[in-house]
């Protein structure tokens, strides 16, 4: 070996192990850097974001919407006047019951009682809204084509001074109430808190915002994507049972892809529970034009679930 290689050897040795030290720095520096990220920060009394997501509280902030909390617990014994899932109905007594294209009697997928819920502003503050869907075909009585069109599923909303005399016999409804094609597989009664929701990821209101994306955030670092991307659907996927606030899909929001749907808001949303299943592991959700609930017409009311 002549003295020229010899040197050079030495220089590129020297140049490694001198390199290595640099480079444990600049990986240590990046573990820092990422755990700091996913550090907790109280950005409000309660609620903790990564630090990824707290540096972006601001625009997260401008998101908030007042929702209520629907928590639903199995119940036989229900008055007819209660909120209530998959229970008999609070409706006048000369009203008719509403059936479904093939001319069979609906079931009765749920009743609100707005006087037994916290204001919801822009929301009945009384009165009975109950929702039907036909309990005969596999699709829970959504038209795919027509969301709105209220052939196979129906909303209905009676005033309280409209309901001084009130149906009593549902025998007629026996065959509704134990087809196998109800989401709802026994009655639940309701109880209902105030809460704030933000972001709203899956929403077309997130979707749709050009201004600020949580995924964008969650994207920027490919170490940090899977924890980031776990923590905003615990945080934001707005999950559950509930009035108002965000809508979540286990597909795509087709308000995304409707015309003249994109401002209507959540009337209510029934999610996949233990005794409650839409499709596989799926959630149901009906939404309104703000218009049109302020007047209390539930006409056009669009009706969607989907399943994983």
């Amino acid at each position: 070996m002549g003295l020229f290689d010899f040197l050079s050897r030495k220089k590129k040795e020297t140049v490694s192990v001198s390199a290595a030290p640099a480079a444990t720095h600049s990986s240590a520096a990046a573990s820092r850097q990422t755990h700091a990220l996913l550090e907790q920060v109280e950005v409000e009394p309660g609620l903790r974001l990564p630090r990824a997501f707290a540096n972006h509280w601001p625009q997260i902030a401008q998101s908030r919407l007042s929702a209520i909390a629907i928590t639903a617990t199995p119940q036989q014994e229900l008055a007819l006047e209660q909120s209530k899932f998959g229970h008999y109905p609070c409706m006048p007594l000369h009203a008719e019951y509403p059936r479904d294209s093939k001319g069979d009697f609906m079931y009765p997928l749920a009743q609100i009682n707005f006087r037994e819920m916290p204001l919801l502003e822009g929301y009945p503050r009384s009165g009975y809204l109950q929702f039907y869907i036909s309990a005969t075909d596999d699709v829970y009585g959504m038209d795919f084509d027509d969301q709105q069109l209220q052939k196979d599923f129906r909303v209905l909303f009676f005033e309280e001074q409209d309901v001084t005399e009130y149906k009593a016999d549902f025998s007629f409804l026996d065959p509704a109430m134990i087809s196998d094609r109800n989401p709802v597989c026994k009655p639940h009664a309701l109880s209902f808190s105030a809460k704030h929701e933000y972001v709203g990821m899956g929403d077309v209101r997130h979707e749709g915002n050009e201004a600020f994306s949580l995924h964008s955030i969650i994207e920027s670092d490919l170490d940090l994507e899977d924890d980031l991307g776990n923590a905003a659907y615990d945080l934001f996927s707005a999950t559950g049972h509930k009035i108002g606030g965000y809508a979540h899909f286990t597909q795509t929001d087709p308000r995304i892809y409707k015309e003249g749907v994109k401002e209507y808001i959540l009337l209510l949303q029934i999610d996949t529970d233990n005794d409650i299943m839409w499709g596989d592991s799926g959630v149901g959700n009906f939404f309104i034009h703000p218009d049109d609930l302020a007047k209390k017409d539930f006409s056009k009311v669009m009706y969607n679930w989907d399943c994983c």
